[in-house]
Order: structure tokens, then C-alpha cells, then sequence
């Protein structure tokens, strides 16, 4: 869970209950901290999400703010992006001209990665930066 830009690792401990009369036991409900087997709190996602879309931070970066891998926080991010844009039904709307452009970047260490990038152009018709 990020505080400003710092890390915090939380040591949870949760509490046991158990009822004397009936023997039946349970604990407290964290689902709404965090996905069930997740790394990081939905909190800790939302800050990335927001530093990579809103301030074009690097995955990379925030995961090192976040001290976890870059995988763990790449595959959180798009997850919620995922969920986010296929909920959004009217996420299109308006949209009248798209760009396409595919990228390689060949200076990886196992050979080329590839990217297609697709941006809303509907503003560079109406003389606006896209």
C-alpha cells in the first residue's frame, strides 16, 4: 500500500472468533482490502493505475516504489484496467477516427518485442492534439 510514494508492508494478523456454545469458528472479513491471493491492495493498484495513465509513470518504477516485482504490479494493473474498460459500455462513444501504429523494440535481451498502439484521433478532426 503506497503512502506518498513509499512502500508500507502491513503485517495482518487476523483475529480468530469462536463460539463456545455451538464450537463454530471465524475470522474477520479482509476481502475488501485486497483480491483473494493477491499481493497488492486494491489501494496499492489504484495508485499504480493512476501513475501509469494519469503521470505516464513506468510499471517499472512504481513497482519499485511499490517493492514488488514487475509482474506482480504489470499483471494487477491491466487486470483493473481490464475489468474498468469492459465495464465501461459507452468507453467508444464519440470516437470517429482511430490511429494504429505497431512498434518493435529490438534492444531486448531475448530479440524483438512488439506493440500495437491505437489512439483516438476524433480530436485532430476538429483541429485539436489527439
Amino acid at each position: 500500500m503506497p503512502v506518498g510514494q513509499h512502500a508500507v508492508h502491513l503485517l495482518v494478523r487476523v483475529r480468530r472468533y469462536e463460539c463456545m456454545a455451538c464450537a463454530r469458528s471465524w475470522t474477520d472479513d479482509l476481502t475488501h482490502m485486497a483480491d483473494e491471493g493477491r499481493r497488492l491492495t486494491d489501494a496499492a493498484v489504484w495508485w499504480a493505475v493512476a501513475e501509469v495513465v494519469l503521470k505516464s509513470k513506468s510499471v517499472l518504477a512504481c513497482a519499485r516504489d511499490l517493492h514488488c516485482s514487475w509482474g506482480v504490479l504489470n499483471r494487477a494493473v491491466l487486470e483493473k484496467g481490464a475489468d474498468v474498460l469492459a465495464a465501461d459500455l459507452r468507453r467508444l462513444d464519440g470516437v470517429e477516427a482511430i490511429g494504429v501504429d505497431g512498434h518493435v523494440w529490438r534492444h531486448t535481451r531475448t530479440g524483438g518485442r512488439y506493440v500495437t498502439v491505437i489512439v483516438d484521433l476524433t480530436p485532430r478532426r476538429h483541429g485539436r492534439p489527439a
